[in-house]
């Protein structure tokens, strides 16, 4: 059945009896914005167009696990849903109309003022003001939109000791304002049933990486220079061994140097055989260490917190190297400020993917923007960044798509690894709900994404904290914010680049090779018969081919070859004409 249908016939349900008790399944609902997780089962009221002045509440559906009551929530215009608007949610909690608040039918033991971030909680003849997060609310996107999912916590005790459900029913309410739309209408109550049938289980993410041959970007916003901060650093030192990053993006390391970051990895995460991390600070705030070598930095633009280095990946390992932008972008109500930082960005990567300009990568590069992205306002941010969809083309051009197959690019989703969540800022007594601050953004036409996952180590089991050598306070007590992972796989270069493109330079496919590989070069080559030799890291031949460029294509064998990095060449009549790395791996 279309999930538009069950939307209707739920409104008809709701519409013909003034109170009605709806009962969905349990869902495994994770609250990270993507909405995939709401099925049929869930009870859903349809609103209809109009009703009062200024946003108009289109639907809702509703549905539970153990621990949440889930809330998905549409409307008619692009709103934060935490901020500069009248839209308000109350809860019966008890499912009876003779407690809490009198409103439209139902006894509202809660009132939640979403975008004053207010709570009210009515308890007899009291009345109680919680923060957000003593009810356990969460919401995302934290961006404006028209549609958000929410979570409340079924356990959640707003005045530190009565419970908000006291049954199995409640009743729920939308209103905009005094005067503005309804859900449901007056007269009309939405009644539901909470399903006992436990969710299927949450399956825990395993903090190792699948593949040696994985790249690990892990970002961290460090709150104010804490890895300077004695009492906080063995809290940074135990996460950071447990995860074994491979490059990481710090923020707000105001004072720290560049220097001091590197010797703090070096502690940290030891890498062993007299190496140490590498580290580049460039703007103000942030910092990126690595395990390889950093080989050129930029600033993207000036006065921005936005900074990018091209990282020297190990050729036996990795084809290609990688551009790591390092991005904080500022925060809360400095919306035009953050999307000059969008645009900027934006016009870094189409001038770094195309001929000339401040910076020539070369083709299928893989790039990642990783950081602190503060995207708490108008969404048109979210989309420049992913896009290339700029606003300010006065200054940064007309923009277009960013990645180097002409698509979008990939925002990266990572759940906690122990629990279907996906915010990664959280601050205890803030009036603010927990948010998706921390981004990777990347060219996933280059790069495939093998593991992701935000690490929470409150919600971790005891088990789980021991074999990874943790405390449960160590996210908590390091930052307001979580540290972010994702493990990338560099794509074959000939599996994700237009043939148009591959061939407008000599390159080897597959790289790496195990029993074949095939030579391309440019169409506009005008050679006859070419000489190609492969030899090990001695200097010594240990192949050797004639070969047209007439026959593109043809296939070379490495039969008998002992894996290993091998040096490729190509020349005619004595005289070099390309170059490069192969790795046979068997």
């Amino acid at each position: 059945m279309q999930f538009s249908l069950l939307f209707r016939l739920a409104a008809l349900v709701v519409a013909t009896l003034p109170f009605t008790f709806l009962a969905a399944q349990t869902l495994p609902i994770a609250i990270d914005g993507q909405f995939d997780d709401w099925t049929s089962a869930a009870v859903s009221l349809e609103d209809g167009v109009g009703g009062g002045t200024g946003i108009d509440l289109l639907r809702m559906s509703v549905a539970n696990d153990e621990k949440y009551l889930f809330i998905r929530f549409e409307i008619d215009q692009e709103v934060v849903l935490t901020d500069n608007n009248s839209l308000t949610l109350f809860l019966d909690g008890d499912h009876n109309q003779l407690t809490g608040k009198l409103i439209n039918g139902i006894g509202a033991e809660l009132e939640l003022r979403l975008g004053d971030r207010d709570v009210t909680f009515y308890k007899g003849n009291s009345q109680f003001y919680p923060e957000l997060s003593e009810v356990k609310f969460f919401h995302l996107p934290t961006f404006s939109s028209k549609v958000f999912e929410m979570a409340i916590g079924r356990d959640a005790l707003p005045d530190g000791f009565s419970p908000l459900f006291t049954g199995n029913q409640i009743r729920l309410y939308f209103q905009n304002g005094t005067s503005g739309d309804k859900m449901p209408n007056t007269g009309q109550t939405f009644s539901y049933t909470f399903n006992s049938t436990p969710a299927p289980p949450y399956q825990v993410i395993d903090l190792q990486k699948f593949s040696s041959s994985h790249l690990r970007v892990l970002t961290w916003n460090t709150l104010s220079d804490g890895l300077l901060d004695n009492a906080r650093k063995p809290h940074f030192q135990r996460v950071l061994a447990a995860l074994q990053p491979d490059i990481i993006t710090f923020n707000e390391c105001w004072t720290m140097t560049a220097g001091q970051a590197a010797t703090f990895m070096n502690t940290a995460v030891p890498l062993g055989n007299f190496q140490s991390w590498n580290a580049a600070k460039t703007v103000a705030g942030n910092i990126t260490v690595s395990r390889y070598p950093i080989l050129q930095n930029w600033s993207v633009y000036t006065g921005s917190r936005l900074m990018a280095s091209l990282i020297d990946l190990p050729d036996a390992i990795f084809e290609k190297d990688i551009l790591v932008v390092n991005g904080h972008l500022r925060c809360c109500s400095a919306n035009s400020e953050r999307q000059l930082e969008a645009d900027a960005f934006a016009k870094f990567i189409l001038d770094a993917t195309s001929p000339g300009g401040v910076i020539d990568l070369p083709e299928a590069t893989p790039f990642v923007l990783s950081g602190d992205m503060n995207l708490v306002g108008w969404q048109q941010q979210y989309t420049t960044l992913t896009t290339g969809s700029i606003v300010n083309t006065g200054s940064f051009g007309n923009g277009g798509p960013l990645d180097w197959d002409g698509s979008n690019l990939l925002d990266v989703l990572a759940l906690h690894a122990d629990q279907r969540m996906a915010f990664t800022w959280q601050e205890a007594g803030s009036q603010y709900p927990p948010s998706l601050l921390d981004y990777h953004i990347c060219s996933n036409s280059v790069l495939e994404v093998k593991k992701a996952f935000t690490l929470q180590t409150e919600t971790m089991s005891q088990t789980r904290l021991e074999d990874a050598g943790l405390h449960q306070d160590d996210t908590g007590a390091a930052s307001d914010h979580l540290p972010k992972v994702v493990d990338f796989m560099l794509k074959p270069l000939t599996a994700v680049i237009p043939s148009k493109m591959v061939h407008e330079k000599w390159s080897i496919a597959p790289n790496p090779a195990q029993t074949s590989f095939t030579l391309n070069w440019p169409t506009t080559t005008s050679l006859e018969l070419a000489t190609l030799r492969l030899s090990n890291t001695y200097g010594q031949v240990v192949r050797q081919w004639n070969f047209s460029v007439n026959q593109q294509g043809q296939a070379f064998s490495l039969e008998e070859l002992a894996d290993g990095i091998y040096f490729w060449q190509v020349e005619k009549e004595g005289q070099q004409i390309e170059s490069g790395k192969l790795l046979i791996v068997k």
